[in-house]
């Protein structure tokens, strides 16, 4: 509520401002249009003096006029005229035409000011146009967002009075168990007082209550259930022995398949079994080569098994092979050493050799193969 407010007394203020603003220029164009009157009007009246002086004036120079006047010439066409112009009237000419000039500019100057201010009046009027639009926008936004709102409240008022008749309910039920639990713990005190007067001898009669046949029909279901339980618990405790051997089966088995590289480095030659022109240098290579940057590192087996070759090839140099046992078999050649022999037993991450440069090799590197069933897969999916 407090932002609705908010936002319209923004909006009376702007309306408030706008209405102001155009007041103040309607008042500073009528103060500059009574100012121009007003100015008109003295210049027309010095005028009129002047002319008045004039003519009161033209008695006293009478005499003089011959020597004050001056001749203007012309010719035309061989004729020659002459035009006799008295002094003052030039003065006064002068005089009204410096007044008219005076008046123009002054006329001109207040209407390009009145102009611009009308201008600037208008920009800001738009301006104020588009803060209201903007503010009832916002406004309408923040409306359609409280009816949400409201409509979420009563929602959530419903379900918490369902959820007080819930609780309700689960109260009642309550005090009903507890009631239950007292009669049956009244029950076993009668079906105690009868045990023992069985012990001592003696008989009494047979007078079995509801709650006491209740009860011991409660006692025979609860070991039915108890009985249940166990079955399940040893259909369950089978189950999961079955699922653990399946776990570790598969386990097992990822264990055997490759994954990784042998070593640390970049990739200089990529797979290429068909010598395609654009991959690396073109020739035909069944694995990749891993440059060690000129450095004698580990190479370690990427998955478990037993190595089924480890000697020299005159291509290969020093080379290991392991076969892990469910289709897949490694190969790490131009091994400077081999670490390991035929028959033994690697694990995942064990260092089997270190990088070399023997056999057909130009650099210190780990030449690195995999095969599938005998076809060579590339190492670069095993990553």
């Amino acid at each position: 509520m407090n932002i609705f407010k908010k936002q319209e007394n923004t909006k009376n203020t702007a309306v408030t401002q706008t209405a102001a603003l155009q007041k103040k220029i309607k008042e500073h164009a009528s103060a500059i249009a009574a100012k121009a009157k007003s100015s008109y009007k003295s210049c027309t009246a010095k005028a009129h003096t002047l002319l008045q002086k004039a003519k009161h004036g033209g008695q006293s120079i009478k005499a003089s006029a011959q020597q004050r006047c001056f001749t203007l010439h012309f010719s035309h066409k061989g004729t020659e005229k002459q035009l006799h112009c008295k002094r003052y009237h030039a003065c006064i000419a002068s005089a009204l035409v410096l007044c008219a000039a005076s008046f123009g500019i002054y006329t001109t100057v207040s209407y390009h000011q009145t102009q611009q201010q009308l201008m600037q009046s208008q920009s800001r009027l738009a301006q104020e146009r588009d803060n209201n639009q903007n503010l009832s926008e916002q406004t309408e936004q923040l409306q359609v967002e409280k009816e949400e709102y409201m409509q979420n409240i009563e929602k959530i008022q419903e379900k918490a009075a369902e959820l007080e008749t819930k609780m309700a309910e689960l109260e009642a039920q309550k005090k009903e168990l507890s009631n239950q639990l007292t009669d049956l713990a009244a029950a076993d005190t009668a079906s105690a007082d009868t045990c023992l007067s069985i012990l001592n001898g003696t008989t009494p009669e047979k007078s079995f209550t509801n709650i006491v046949t209740t009860s011991y029909h409660q006692t025979e279901a609860l070991a039915s259930q108890l009985d249940k339980m166990n079955a399940m618990l040893d259909e369950t405790g089978a189950e999961f022995t079955s699922v653990a051997s399946d776990v570790t089966y598969t386990l097992a088995q990822q264990v055997s398949i490759p994954e990784g590289l042998p070593t640390s480095g970049y990739v200089s030659t990529e797979f290429n079994p068909d010598g395609d022109p654009a991959i690396s240098d073109g020739r035909r290579h069944k694995g990749i080569d891993i440059a060690t940057r000129h450095r004698v590192i580990p190479i370690t087996a990427t998955a478990s098994g037993t190595v089924v070759e480890s000697t020299y090839s005159s291509s290969y140099g020093n080379m290991v092979k392991i076969d892990h046992g469910n289709g897949f078999t490694t190969l790490y050649a131009h091994n400077s050493e081999n670490l390991v022999e035929v028959g033994d037993t690697v694990t995942k991450g064990q260092e089997i050799a270190m990088s070399g440069s023997t056999g057909m090799s130009t650099g210190i590197h780990c030449h690195y193969e995999i095969q599938l069933n005998g076809i060579y897969q590339n190492p670069r999916d095993y990553q």
